[in-house]
């Protein structure tokens, strides 16, 4: 069957659910994958856990040799610090790096991908047969358009968290310089130490917010499109975490060639969930004789 008589074919499965009418709201709001945002965020709870103790384990030597500075302080004083510092940072990197080889943190993130994909999936065939009827071929969306997509959210999501650990070393390295060249008390530079850690652990918990709720807007969009929807209703999750501006586009229609604006200051655009930290979902809008996804057998 050619794609024309095969387009033909699908339309006529659903026309008596469009009672005559060109546009079909759906019938089913896709759910956020909240449970796959709350295992990032464990995953990168653990990862940080694993730097902290790397950290741990070097910071009382470099704590007792500024103590000693601190009392007999000369002019070298400072170089013997950094450079006793740069073997410390050192000897963290190389603790860190054997842990973080046994975690596997690509290998976690790539579980997490596909998860997100499985759930969209599923969301998405929901949506359609409480609207249509009709079942969509699950397997059209493992190919290689899919997969791509995938392995970039992945690359950039080692990344991201992998990042937090080596600005953090960065930041140890001016805190203790700063700290010791303007006579900060060795328990102030511990306490500073301390704070920039918990500044990159809120940061890796900020990710898990912000980056399943990417991937997951970025499937959703590819597989409506594909499907020839060119519209959707916005849909907010309803709690307090949402933002004036989103609850303002709440049940508002919307072109997926025409992200609506959701910063009024600066004119920042975007599409549900693609917002940082955003949980909103998109209410597809079926139109009659544009909705091509691939169909299966009930």
């Amino acid at each position: 069957m050619d794609e024309r008589l095969r387009q033909e074919a699908v339309q006529e499965l659903i026309r008596k659910k469009f009672h005559g009418h060109d546009i079909l709201i759906s019938k089913y709001t896709p759910a956020f994958p909240a449970g796959i945002e709350r295992e990032y965020a464990r995953v990168s709870r653990q990862y940080m856990r694993l730097f902290k103790e790397s950290i741990e384990e070097e910071i009382p030597v470099l704590k007792e040799q500024i103590m000693k500075e601190r009392g007999t302080y000369h002019a070298d004083g400072i170089s013997d610090v950094m450079a006793l510092l740069e073997r410390v940072l050192d000897r963290i990197q190389k603790r860190f790096a054997e842990k973080e080889e046994g975690y596997g943190l690509r290998r976690k993130l790539e579980s997490l991908a596909n998860m997100t994909r499985k759930l969209t999936i599923r969301e998405w065939k929901k949506a359609v047969d409480r609207t249509l009827g009709v079942n969509i071929m699950e397997d059209y969306y493992l190919g290689d358009f899919f997969q791509i997509a995938l392995d970039r959210w992945v690359d950039e999501n080692v990344s991201l968290i992998k990042t937090i650990p080596a600005d953090t070393l960065d930041d140890m390295r001016m805190i203790v310089k700063e700290g010791f060249m303007n006579g900060k008390s060795t328990t102030h530079i511990m306490k500073e130490i301390q704070h920039r850690y918990n500044v990159g652990k809120s940061h890796a918990r900020l990710l898990a917010r912000d980056q399943i709720g990417k991937l997951n807007a970025s499937i959703t969009e590819a597989q409506q499109r594909d499907a020839g929807i060119e519209e959707y209703i916005w849909d907010d999750c309803g709690d307090s975490r949402v933002r004036k501006s989103h609850k303002a586009l709440n049940g508002k229609r919307f072109r997926w060639d025409d992200p609506p604006v959701v910063d009024q200051k600066t004119g920042r655009r975007c599409h549900p969930g693609q917002d940082y930290e955003c949980r909103c979902r998109t209410k597809p809008v079926f139109k009659f004789g544009t909705f091509k996804a691939p169909i299966a057998k009930k």
